[in-house]
C-alpha cells in the first residue's frame, strides 16, 4: 500500500502537528539522508565546528529540522537524536546517495543494517536523499542529468533492499524540491539547469516508489516538491496568505546572503536549506504520509484552519 501527500493538502497536516503526538502506530523510527535530516552528525563528527551559528544546534536550519517533528507526531520522539548522539537518525549534511567523502546513504544503511540479524519490522524507516546527487549532476554537462538521476534513484532502490533484506517493512521517501527556486541556484544563474535536474529525478521516483512495494514494504511518499512548490506561489501570488511565507527568494535572519528578512516569513534559512517554518510544515506534512489513523482525522478537522495554524502557531525558531 502507498500513501501520498501532495501539495497544499500537505499543510493541512499542521493541524495534526499542533494537536500533539499521533498514537504510536510504529514501534520506533530510523532516518537516513543528508542535510535536511541531519540532527548532528556533522556537528559532532566535526567537534562542533560546523556547522556553527546561526544555524541551530548542529541542524543546518535556523531550528528543528522536519524529521524531529515526524518523530514527535508517531510518539518516538528520541529516534531523531543523532546517531553520533545515541539516537536513531544516521542522516549527515552533504551525503550523496552513494559515493562522497561523507557517509552516504548506502554507507548509513550499510552501518545500521550490517550487526543486525534482523530489524524492527514494525519501526517506520525514512530514506529521503538524492538532492546533492542532483546539484552535482547540474554542474557537469546537462546531457548527463538523465543518467545522474537514473544512477541516484537505482540507489534510492538498493537502499530499500537491504532494509527488506533485513526484515523492515515500513518505508517513507520523498521527491525533491525545485533546486532551481533556490537562492543558491538563483545567485548561481544556474535555475534553468537546476529545475532539470529536480525533474529528472523526481520523474523517476514513482519507479522507487513502485521497486518497493515489489519487494512487499509499505511505502509512504511525500511530495516534498508539491508542498514547497505551493508555498513559493503563495507567496509570490497571494502575499502568503496561507502559508504565512513572504520570502521565497533570500536567506533570512544572519545568514549569508540576507537582507535582514525574519526568518519567521522566510523559506530558506541559508541560501539552500528550508527555514525552520518550512520544516515545521515538512514534518506536518511527513506525517500525514504515513499510516496513522488519528493523524487522517485530524487532518480532515484542519483543512479549513490551516492557513491561522501556519501564521499564529509557529514552533519558535533561533534565528530572527
Amino acid at each position: 500500500m502507498t500513501h501520498f501527500i501532495r501539495g497544499p493538502l500537505a499543510a493541512a497536516a499542521l493541524a495534526a502537528l499542533f494537536a500533539g503526538p499521533a498514537s504510536a502506530a510504529f514501534s520506533d523510527a530510523y532516518f537516513f539522508g543528508d542535510s535536511l535530516s541531519d540532527t548532528g552528525n556533522v556537528f559532532t563528527y566535526y567537534g562542533g565546528a560546523l556547522p556553527v551559528a546561526p544555524y541551530y544546534e548542529g541542524r543546518f536550519s535556523n531550528g528543528k529540522v522536519w524529521v524531529e517533528y515526524l518523530a514527535e507526531g508517531i510518539g518516538h520522539a528520541d529516534a531523531a537524536k543523532a546517531s553520533l548522539l545515541g539516537g536513531h537518525n544516521f542522516a549527515w549534511g552533504g551525503a550523496r546517495t552513494s559515493g562522497g567523502t561523507v557517509p552516504s546513504l548506502l554507507a548509513q544503511i550499510g552501518s545500521f543494517t550490517t550487526p543486525l540479524a534482523t530489524v524492527d519490522a514494525n519501526a517506520l524507516y525514512v530514506v529521503v536523499a538524492g538532492g546533492n546527487d542532483m546539484r552535482d549532476a547540474r554542474s557537469g554537462d546537462p546531457a548527463n542529468i538523465g543518467a545522474a538521476a537514473t544512477a541516484a534513484t537505482d540507489n534510492l532502490k538498493s537502499a530499500l533492499t537491504m532494509l527488506a533484506g533485513k526484515g523492515a517493512k515500513n518505508i517513507l521517501v520523498a521527491n525533491l524540491p525545485d533546486l532551481g527556486a533556490t537562492p543558491e541556484a538563483m545567485a548561481m544563474g544556474v535555475t534553468g539547469v537546476s529545475t532539470q535536474a529536480t525533474n529528472a529525478f523526481n520523474a523517476l521516483m514513482g519507479g522507487v516508489v513502485g521497486y518497493g512495494q515489489g519487494l512487499g514494504l509499505n511505502m509512504s511518499f511525500f511530495d516534498f516538491a508539491g508542498l514547497a512548490t505551493a508555498v513559493r506561489n503563495d507567496a509570490l501570488t497571494n502575499g502568503g496568505a496561507l502559508y504565512g511565507i513572504t520570502n521565497v527568494t533570500t536567506p533570512c535572519g544572519a545568514f549569508q546572503g540576507s537582507t535582514g528578512i525574519s526568518c519567521d516569513v522566510s523559506q530558506f534559512s541559508d541560501a539552500l536549506h528550508p527555514s525552520a517554518l518550512s520544516h515545521q510544515m515538512m514534518g506536518a506534512a511527513a506525517i500525514a504520509a504515513v499510516p496513522e489513523p488519528e493523524t487522517y482525522g485530524l487532518m480532515a478537522l484542519g483543512l479549513g484552519i490551516v492557513g491561522v495554524m501556519a501564521r499564529r502557531r509557529r514552533h519558535p525558531s533561533a534565528t530572527a
